[in-house]
Parts: structure tokens; C-alpha cells; sequence
């Protein structure tokens, strides 16, 4: 596996999703569960990556619009929600359009993102580039 200076452990397996054109992917062991997305509540005077919470079987769940951190275009799909584990904070979910596949990362190439502080690398797979993300990273500036 060629990692080219990527910090962390390229993960085996990997959840495929796609925000408007874009092609991500995230460890699948970050992932507690997916969902339709539900009735979302706004919470006034939160960071503007935080579309509300959503009641999620009587948890309260901090809903992200990953969109609004990458600066991409809102689009009218319906919406998937991936929920994170919080790391104590409680559950945390991302508004994505559309979830793919759950596939192996089979000796990829991947680089170095380009000066990106939410984007961990840009596998090169079967000739298309999808962007690889930690959630940790962007969930991580949600009490900011």
C-alpha cells in the first residue's frame, strides 16, 4: 500500500459517498450506523457546519452539513445521514446525498491532500479519485 506521506493508517475498508459530484469515502470502523435523514431541528448560535439535531431514537444527535465545510454547492437530493460516535460527546451525523458501497482499499494510491485540513488523502482507485476524510477532524471543531 502506498500511503505517500499520509499521517495516518490507510484504512482497509472504506464507506463510498457522494456530496452533490464528489466522490468521498471514511474508515468504515468510524461509522456507528446510516439513516434517512429525519426532521432536523435548528439550533440557534452554532458553528454554521451544524444544520440542528435530530432525534435518533431518543438520542439527541448533532446533524453536520459536511457541504457547508468543503464549500460545495446545496443541492435538493435526499439525504442520507452517516452517524459517527461523538468520542463522549454524544452522537454526531453528516447530511450526504447518496451512500455507494462499502469496498477494500486494494493497493491504492494514495496522496497527500493538498493543504487541506479536512481531507486526510485523494485515493487513486480503478481511475477515479475520491476524497478520503476523517470525521474526527471536522466533528472535532463542533464545541469551537
Amino acid at each position: 500500500m502506498a500511503t505517500a506521506d499520509v499521517d495516518v493508517a490507510v484504512p482497509d475498508q472504506v464507506l463510498v459517498f457522494t456530496l452533490g459530484e464528489d466522490r468521498f469515502c471514511v474508515a468504515i470502523d468510524a461509522i456507528d450506523e446510516i439513516v434517512t435523514a429525519g426532521e432536523v431541528s435548528p439550533v440557534p448560535d452554532t458553528p454554521r457546519m451544524v444544520e440542528g439535531v435530530m432525534n435518533l431514537r431518543g438520542e439527541t444527535t448533532t446533524i453536520v452539513d459536511p457541504k457547508v465545510v468543503y464549500g460545495l454547492a446545496q443541492t435538493d437530493a435526499d439525504r442520507r445521514v452517516i452517524i459517527y460516535d461523538g468520542d463522549g460527546d454524544g452522537k454526531v451525523g453528516w447530511l450526504v446525498d447518496d451512500v455507494h458501497q462499502v469496498g477494500e482499499l486494494r493497493d491504492p494510491e494514495v496522496d497527500p491532500a493538498p493543504d487541506s485540513e479536512y481531507v486526510e488523502g485523494i485515493v487513486k482507485q480503478d481511475g477515479e479519485f475520491t476524497l478520503w476524510v476523517e470525521p474526527a477532524r471536522v466533528n472535532g471543531r463542533l464545541g469551537e
